[in-house]
């Protein structure tokens, strides 16, 4: 909410701190108050001021501050689960009208006309990079809108899966009587129905949200990039009730992009993992993701403020983690809503904070590689985390059965998101390079020498397959808890165990813990929440339950092996380090040849990314210890932040810095 008379002297100011371009964010409430009266003054202003001042534009729509007309004239308004209207209300950042309907066909047509209308002002524009067709998409709340429009979209989004509404009732052993008439979800104890609203809801239903506003801008630009980038990404979604498949959405547009879903201060390890973990997912989503909404922190009178370490190890570690564009939110601190003084690379007035400084030093930083790292490639780690948006949502729909959820506080145990994001904090602090790979790309399995699935509780047969394939070839699985648990219809399995010809097992027992321990490299380690037992004919025993029976076995098979494990190792790790658990994993990924990192050690504090660039290496380290670091390596260049020191470089507290070798 800059003032219109603050615009030129900000711009003129990127320079100096080393941004290249700005984005504009058209609030379509904004510049088409009155139904087809459109006035693009502001934006006409912004443009000249880009060339004025030779910087690059994004243009990004925010449709969901609709205007008024929508919701008066084409009864736009979201219905609630009870009948309730779910009004849009003010908003600081949004100028009101918060949200329509736009499975309302009025109202997807209006959108379309509105962008199709800026796209037809702007495209071919010399200073126009990039179009943001939409800002933070995701579904949210829970119930989403329950309209007539919502109902009708989901009978035809069975119809179309299921074809007939018998082989629905077969599928899910339920009992409807047409796809016209199928009864949207209120709660999450039908599972089927839940699981396939949030399928549609949060994947196929923003796929088509964000391909009209995709098809729209290609009606007069056939050449501009168009990405989207969301709030909340799938690694970090924690509730039914915001929700993104990022793999199904993301294939409407170019690319994809991230706001940052985590803590923004970079003052723990946690926090800093965090934050790295965002940057590795966003990857394999897209190789070149954008990493939207750099936070200088969320003050807002009521949290503190970012320091220059915290900036600096946001902005190298979306650099090294494979990021291809960063943008800031915001250059001058907002003035209204409950956003007011929030995120502000200056204050409200125009006067630089903290943080300023190291935006205008990481950019005199990477200036010298600038062109190397357009075509730079994070450099492939030997362990992957398996993802699965449906092994997710149906862990979700677990914690919402629980007694005491609610939508708006989050779930009871968040079993998906701390299995996976345990087992990632576990890897990288044994210093391995960690990849994530969706279950939707299997062929990318063979790439790496381990597999790990968090709570994978749905496997596909075409997964199975290719898990078959990737041990027969010599890699190695680590199955956490609750391994193919479920079938594709969400139904418990019969205690089976089965995936192909690799494992074929029973599950005996699997109940609730309260903390139960388990003996590990000979240390008692506690675990929670669930234990199972496992009959694996022909399985090695690793780990002994207290009663003899197996905890963790391994199977080979061909020239692999698959681990199962009946207790949750990656949860486990999410609160507490347990150094015995990650001894254990490290010592699984050991013996499939995974390597580690050799320059950085957690252990002493020290973080290491590398990018594979034109002729070499470039490493980025990050020095979070307390004491100066010296490296003995012999690089051919080096960023600001290192020394030449005899035998090597040096690095001080609390600084980063990347070399070439």
């Amino acid at each position: 909410t800059p003032l219109s008379n603050e615009w030129e002297s900000d711009i003129s100011q990127f320079e100096e701190y080393g941004i290249d371009a700005f984005q504009i964010r058209i609030n379509w409430r904004w510049n088409e108050r009155r139904e087809g009266e459109y006035d693009f003054s502001d934006v006409d202003m912004l443009m000249k001021l880009a060339e004025r001042n030779n910087r690059q534009v994004v243009i990004k729509f925010l449709l969901e501050c609709a205007p008024q007309y929508i919701f008066d004239k084409y009864d736009g308004t979201r219905i609630g689960p009870r009948g309730e209207q779910l009004r849009g209300g003010s908003h600081g950042a949004f100028f009101g009208g918060w949200r329509p309907c736009f499975e309302n066909p009025m109202v997807k047509e209006r959108a379309a006309l509105f962008v199709a209308e800026v796209a037809k002002r702007y495209a071919g524009h010399p200073n126009l990079i990039l179009w943001n067709a939409w800002n933070e998409i995701r579904n949210k709340p829970m119930e989403d809108c329950f309209c007539p429009h919502c109902r009708r979209g989901f009978g035809k989004y069975l119809e179309k899966k299921f074809g007939t509404v018998e082989a629905l009732n077969d599928f899910y052993g339920t009992a409807e009587d047409s796809f016209d008439t199928i009864a949207l979800p209120s709660t999450p104890q039908g599972y089927w129905d839940i699981f396939e609203f949030k399928k549609y809801k949060g994947g196929v239903n923003l796929y088509e949200f964000l391909k009209n506003v995709y098809d729209a801008i290609r009606l007069y630009d056939k050449e501009t990039p168009i990405m989207a980038h969301v709030g909340i990404c799938s690694a970090f979604q924690t509730t039914l009730a915001d929700v993104c498949d990022d793999y199904t959405a993301k294939r409407a547009v170019d690319f994809w992009g991230t706001s940052i879903p985590c803590d923004t201060e970079m003052k723990s390890e946690s926090q800093r993992l965090d934050f790295m973990m965002l940057g590795d997912y966003l990857r394999a989503i897209d190789q070149s993701y954008f990493m939207h909404e750099i936070y200088p922190g969320l003050g807002m009178f009521k949290y503190s403020y970012d320091d220059i370490f915290d900036m600096k190890f946001k902005l190298y570690t979306a650099l090294s983690s494979g990021a291809k564009g960063l943008i800031y939110w915001q250059y001058r601190a907002e003035r209204v809503g409950h956003e007011a003084d929030c995120a502000g690379l200056v204050r409200a007035d125009g006067t630089p904070r903290e943080v300023t400084e190291a935006v205008k030093v990481f950019a005199e930083a990477i200036k010298p590689i600038s062109a190397r790292l357009t075509r730079a490639r994070v450099k492939k780690g030997d362990v992957a985390i398996v993802s699965s948006f449906d092994s997710q949502l149906i862990s979700e729909i677990d914690d919402a059965c629980g007694p005491d959820f609610h939508f708006d506080k989050g779930t009871e145990m968040l079993y998906y998101r701390k299995s996976h994001a345990g087992m990632y904090r576990l890897l990288r602090r044994e210093n391995f390079n960690v990849d994530y790979v969706d279950t939707t790309e299997w062929q990318k399995f063979s790439n790496y020498k381990v597999l790990y699935f968090p709570y994978h509780a749905i496997l596909s047969d075409e997964c199975a397959e290719a898990l078959e394939e990737f041990i027969r070839e010599g890699g190695t699985v680590i199955a956490d808890e609750g391994f193919a648990l479920r079938d594709t219809n969400t139904w418990m399995k019969p205690y089976d165990i089965e995936c192909k010809q690799l494992l074929v097992g029973r599950l005996r027992e699997r109940r609730r813990t309260s903390g139960e321990e388990l003996t590990i490299c000979g240390t008692r380690v506690k675990f929670l929440p669930y234990k199972s037992e496992y009959l694996v004919p022909n399985g090695k025993a690793l780990l002994y339950f207290d009663n003899g029976k197996p905890a963790v076995q391994s199977l080979e098979y061909g020239k692999g092996k698959i681990i199962l494990s009946g207790v949750p190792l990656g949860y486990s790790s999410y609160d507490s380090q347990n150094p015995e658990i990650a001894k254990f994993v490290g010592m699984l990924c050991d013996e499939a040849g995974a390597l580690r990192y050799k320059l950085g050690s957690f252990k002493d504090g020290v973080y290491e990314k590398r990018l594979e660039i034109d002729g070499g290496e470039l490493v980025f380290m990050f020095n979070c210890f307390e004491e100066k670091k010296v490296f003995e390596i012999d690089a051919r260049e080096f960023g600001i932040d290192f020394k030449r020191v005899d035998g090597g470089l040096s690095l001080d507290r609390g600084e980063i810095g990347y070399f070439i070798i």
